[in-house]
């Protein structure tokens, strides 16, 4: 978090700014700069035995797209996104974004909350527990149990044979309810039936005592418009994406750090967490690089990684219709990795949360995670904009903050 106080001396931070975009680069390269010639020895190591391409600027830092989801009435955070992505020199794609009040997030509220019941009905015969007792939203929730024995989070639920939701209703065409989902063009004609129907009501888990948890309209929009993001991943075709929320912060050497760390991913990783908040994800050992290791219980969606295997395992486990739209978006991933996703997590992460802007799903400025960068591009920002930042706010004791995703209570 950074408290700005007063102005100080500003650069011409416009003119700046502009002529960021509306320049060309200039030439910058080794030969054109005057040089301190003690470090003649170490520039020659950098250019001959750094790894292909490492030192090469890439615009999208290797990736496909960098999408950066962003409802389009938060000019605020298009701006500052704008100028970090200008900062750092790469180029993003903003996708807009759907708002908590469209019409289509209450006709997935009434579709998720038909499932919940059945569901339930389903796991209380199953089990022999009794329906008030069946719930928790939090990683490795009851309601994303899936038909896999193996994998199923809770024992009492192993080998539990839930059946197809295919033809639910007549103007599904076969379909099940997500499939239908997807193959309508305009989802501004899939409207709830009820106009009171509420979703937090209906979806609410009298199992779950963290107000956070539960399900509401805003948790539908942001689940939506992730799974929205991954379709156009995949039907891109592209390698790979790097999927950014829009209110990030990120490491002012980030390419270099990425580069460093994306060699050593296997041919076939599927997500790759550059951000997550609340996870254990220094259990794993470091693969292949001191910051790499095999994901754990990696949370929050503010920067990841997908490869066109992982945007393809992502919507195929995201849209089981027993399981979608079930819990916030990024609780399902420790329970997705259960399931087979290929993941890594970088620690400490790259892209944090920022702490500047107020949050659209919690209240205030969002979660109490607090991750800190090593050199935050958006602190510079401010300085070179004549604003003081106040370190010390993201320097609180953290030891009474409770892990909303994975704590028991």
């Amino acid at each position: 978090m950074y408290r700005i106080r007063g102005p100080l001396k500003s650069l011409p931070q416009r003119r700046i700014f502009s002529e960021a975009f509306n320049s060309p680069l200039p030439d910058i390269s080794f030969s054109q700069i005057s040089m301190d010639h003690t470090l003649d020895y170490r520039r020659l190591l950098e250019e001959t035995t750094s790894p292909e391409n490492f030192n090469q600027h890439h615009a999208t830092l290797g990736f496909g797209h960098i999408y950066c989801i962003s409802l389009p009435n938060r000019k605020d955070r298009r701006e500052t996104m704008t100028k970090i992505s200008a900062a750092l020199g790469v180029k993003i794609t903003f996708v807009d974004a759907i708002s908590k009040d469209h019409p289509v997030i209450g006709w997935i509220g009434e579709r998720a909350s038909e499932v919940r019941k059945k569901k339930l009905e389903l796991m209380s015969r199953y089990s022999g527990l009794e329906k008030e007792s069946i719930g928790g939203m939090g990683a490795g929730s009851v309601w994303l149990t899936v038909n896999n024995g193996h994998t199923a989070n809770q024992n009492s639920l192993r080998n539990i044979k839930l059946p197809s939701l295919a033809a639910a209703r007549p103007e599904f065409d076969g379909k099940d309810w997500v499939e239908y989902l997807w193959s309508v063009s305009d989802h501004y004609t899939l409207t709830s039936s009820n106009p009171d129907f509420n979703i937090t009501a209906e979806m609410w888990d009298p199992q779950e005592k963290m107000l956070q948890r539960q399900i509401n309209p805003a948790t539908v929009s942001t689940y939506y418009n992730h799974l929205r993001v991954l379709l156009m991943i995949q039907e891109s075709g592209e390698d790979s994406a790097l999927i950014l929320e829009d209110d990030v912060d990120m490491e002012w050497d980030l390419e270099r750090r990425w580069r460093s760390i994306e060699r050593h991913l296997p041919v076939d990783w599927e997500t790759v967490f550059l951000g997550h908040c609340w996870g254990h994800e220094l259990i794993q050992p470091q693969f292949g690089h001191p910051n790499l290791h095999k994901s754990t219980e990696p949370l929050c969606l503010h920067g990841y990684a997908v490869s066109s295997l992982g945007s393809k395992k992502l919507l195929e486990l995201y849209n089981d219709p027993w399981t979608s739209f079930q819990t916030p978006v990024d609780t399902a991933i420790p329970t997705f990795i259960k399931l087979g996703l290929n993941s890594f997590s970088i620690e400490p992460t790259i892209i944090n949360q920022s702490k500047v802007l107020q949050s659209d799903i919690q209240s205030g400025k969002g979660s109490n995670w607090k991750g800190l960068l090593v050199d935050s591009v958006a602190e510079r920002i401010l300085k070179s904009e004549g604003k003081w930042v106040d370190k010390t706010l993201n320097q609180q004791d953290s030891r009474n903050n409770i892990d909303p995703a994975n704590c028991s209570t």
